[in-house]
């Protein structure tokens, strides 16, 4: 039988956000279990990937060693046998009503839309410095819809005849590929929609180095996005470069009075250094150095 949705997952050396993700796939309300089947992907992780057994739904395990989550997504695709794709990542879980909202949005667009769902951020309960940032600054799921058109591939949902017309991700893309795919869907007609009560969690990042290590892979795929003519023509260099100047970071972050004036200027100091690096890492791609996996 043909499942009614695919459901692919990427993953990358995170045993414990898969295991976490597929959990709550498992605690989906009103879904009929033998309607789903589950894609994971190793995009070649040092220890070998394992999906835990007695699930209630089909779940497949695959490999892709070519690096890059936009690879491993096109691998995952071309097994998956549902009417509806969705994308999820392994760093996320979904919450109970998570599908079928998605779902819910796809049917009343017709099928002739790409599916946002909400991407909300879930603290610690002593939340770091760099969570902080992170947390005021937003994943950014319902501007990148409504303002730029895309939406991040940590919740997408798509018609499989859309996806198949669209075309494959971009493998040369190691930041940027869901951008460049949604730009290609509203090209042949799909536009993205956004569906606020779609909702997937995830973690930011609690680090510096980890915050530090995001900007630098964000850096390297608008970079190449933005040297692309064809792409640039298309939809315009201010939605491959956003202008989210530092003023403008400055008065979210000095705004945000549930905190002390000391943790504010902390967190401004956490966002002056991101975007140091970010700078730093365009010059370094501009100076004919390959953007690298992170």
């Amino acid at each position: 039988m043909v499942p009614e949705v695919s459901i692919v997952i990427p993953v990358f050396q995170d045993q414990a956000g898969l295991n976490r993700c597929l959990d709550s796939i498992a605690q989906q309300d009103d879904v009929v279990m033998s309607d789903l089947e589950v894609v994971v992907v190793d995009n070649g992780s040092e220890s070998r990937i394992t999906v835990p057994r007695n699930l209630p739904y089909s779940v497949r395990l695959l490999f892709c060693e070519k690096k890059g989550a936009y690879s491993a997504r096109n691998v995952g695709a071309s097994s998956a046998s549902g009417k509806v794709l969705a994308f999820l990542d392994a760093d996320c879980w979904p919450s109970q009503t998570w599908l079928r909202s998605g779902t819910k949005a796809l049917r009343e667009s017709k099928g002739l839309a790409l599916i946002g769902g909400n991407v909300l951020f879930d603290c610690s309960p002593r939340p770091t410095v760099v969570e902080c940032y992170q947390v005021l600054m937003g994943f950014g799921q319902e501007r990148s819809v409504n303002e730029l058109g895309f939406s991040a591939t940590a919740n997408l949902f798509v018609m499989r005849e859309v996806f198949d017309r669209v075309g494959w991700f971009n493998e040369t893309l190691l930041s940027g590929g869901d951008r460049e795919w949604s730009w290609r869907a509203a090209q042949e007609g799909v536009p993205a929609r956004f569906s606020e009560k779609s909702i997937v969690w995830t973690c930011p990042r609690r680090t510096l180095r980890g915050a530090l290590l995001q900007a630098r892979r964000v850096a390297g795929g608008r970079r190449i996005l933005g040297g692309d003519p064809a792409i640039v023509k298309s939809v315009g260099s201010e939605r491959i470069r956003p202008k989210k100047g530092i003023v403008g970071k400055a008065k979210t972050i000095l705004c945000a009075r549930q905190f002390s004036l000391r943790q504010r200027a902390l967190i401004f100091g956490v966002a002056i250094i991101i975007r140091i690096v970010h700078d730093a890492e365009v010059v370094r791609i501009r100076m004919g150095s390959q953007p690298e996996r992170r």
